[in-house]
């Protein structure tokens, strides 16, 4: 395997496809960078067999050959060259040797027979826009539940695809929901798909790619992976088993006693400011009336807080309480400038959605439970 390449494009693509090294190995061939040089120039290639990015890179390709070089020490070295063209070569002695201007190392190789070869990547079903596809789930992967979650289903986000040109995610940690719905461009794809996907990792993989402008989604017939393309980037991800993930829609109340809007930056700073007298656990209540809500926070003989901010109400007036955490992230989900909260009762599950003035836009709902007091 002999090649060169531009320092720069060697930085981007092995920074890039590190985010999929293990940080723990449970063999020593998953700490490498696989890199593979061929005719089409060179593949950088990293997997946690759970999650992998492949990445190809233009160079002039003297040998074609692969090599498995430690991806930490691949990372730090190429980002710490000088800004010249960069030479690789396997060596017979099984190591590779990387010059650069007066930089020279001698890499050792790890054993390329123990490393797991990627699934093949099925055809696209469709693509999105890439941005808009990263803030939608950011959105919902506030409601999913931690990895560690011992109902795997509730830490994944789950994906829903019509061939009409829509899809949604969705998210539950049991708590609160969050649903986003958006337009994508359908590809090959004949009727409905539904997947459930790791929530911490196609977070991150999504936002990988938020500035390719546009994402392909690949789904395989026997749909035990997914995977993410955008020009020479692919990542991948195993899916999740989705028989656990509830039928969300049917949780998604349509019917309210009281409908209060409120600037969502005023709410987010007021929340924050009564929050500080809280201790673990506790809640925050909302006193809503025709005008204004009253923020009240702390009980007893404990610091307390209030907070009175102007709002409106279409509706009855409602004494609610809402974990102060659960509620922020709702907040923090909206890119709108005014949020209505759609309220059932003080003790039945609310939506918050975000009020686009032109009546148009995205469509995010956060549905989260109140919190009984003893009132």
């Amino acid at each position: 395997m002999k090649f060169r390449i531009e320092r720069d494009v060697l930085a981007d693509a092995v920074t890039w496809v590190s985010r999929t090294l293990p940080s723990r190995v449970p063999f020593p061939a998953l700490a490498g960078v696989l890199v593979e040089a061929g005719e089409d120039g060179v593949s950088f290639t990293t997997t946690t067999q759970d999650t992998w990015s492949h990445n190809t890179a233009d160079a002039v390709v003297g040998e074609p050959g692969t090599a498995l070089i430690s991806g930490r020490l691949l990372v730090e070295i190429a980002r710490s060259l000088p800004a010249q063209p960069v030479s690789f070569a396997l060596q017979t002695s099984g190591r590779v040797e990387v010059t650069c201007g007066a930089s020279s190392f001698l890499l050792p190789t790890l054993p390329g027979d123990e490393y797991p070869p990627l699934p093949v990547l099925p055809d696209a079903v469709g693509s999105v826009d890439a941005a808009m596809f990263a803030s939608a789930v950011a959105q919902v992967a506030v409601a999913s539940a931690s990895p560690d979650d011992r109902n795997h289903a509730y830490a994944g986000i789950r994906m829903e695809i019509e061939p009409d040109g829509h899809l949604t995610l969705a998210a539950t940690d049991r708590y609160r929901l969050a649903v986003r719905e958006l337009a994508w461009n359908p590809l090959a794809i004949e009727g409905p798909l539904a997947v459930t996907v790791p929530g911490r990792e196609l977070l991150e993989a999504t936002k990988a790619f938020a500035d390719a402008g546009e994402v392909n989604v690949h789904l395989g017939d026997s749909e035990t992976s997914i995977s993410l393309t955008a020009k020479t980037r692919q990542t991948g991800l195993r899916l999740m088993d989705s028989a656990g993930f509830p039928k969300f829609r049917s949780l998604l109340p349509t019917q309210f006693v009281s409908q209060p809007e409120i600037e969502v930056a005023a709410l987010k700073e007021a929340l924050k400011r009564v929050s500080l007298v809280l201790h673990q656990d506790s809640a925050v209540r909302l006193v809503f009336s025709a005008d204004e809500v009253v923020l009240r926070a702390g009980t007893g003989d404990e610091a307390t807080a209030t907070e009175t901010l102007g709002c409106t109400l279409q509706g009855e007036g409602l004494d609610v309480a809402f974990n102060p955490r659960f509620l922020a992230d709702g907040l923090a989900g909206l890119n709108e400038s005014t949020a209505r909260l759609s309220l059932q009762s003080s003790e039945k599950a609310s939506v918050l959605t975000g009020i686009d003035p032109e009546g148009a836009g995205e469509v995010f709902r956060y549905l989260l439970m109140p919190v009984r007091l003893n009132r």
